[in-house]
């Protein structure tokens, strides 16, 4: 289902960037600006959208409240058994070339 979902879409995507290219190749007085604007037709109908005001209150006990719950969440993870290979490794610096 996942392959045909992706094949739908993928064909749609590659139809939409061709048609142009294959409708002035066909006829070269055609005229082709309703593909190159659908976008400029979407931004139009939603800049009539309103803005409201929202206005943030700042509670402290609401800090204090999400402070505890991130210190919870922050867990470190210690191990014995661990050794770093980073001390062991030694390198010479890079080579200065002009």
């Amino acid at each position: 289902m996942k392959v045909k979902i992706a094949l739908f879409f993928s064909i749609l995507f590659i139809s939409m960037i061709i048609t142009p290219t294959i409708i002035t190749l066909v006829d070269e007085s055609q005229d082709i600006s309703i593909f190159l604007n659908l976008t400029e037709e979407e931004e139009e109908k939603h800049s009539k959208e309103t803005y409201k005001e929202l206005k943030v209150y700042h509670n402290t006990d609401l800090n204090i409240f999400f402070r505890k719950i991130q210190k919870k969440k922050n867990v470190v993870f210690f191990s014995k058994n661990y050794v770093s290979e980073y001390l062991k490794i030694t390198t010479p610096p890079p080579e200065f070339v002009l």
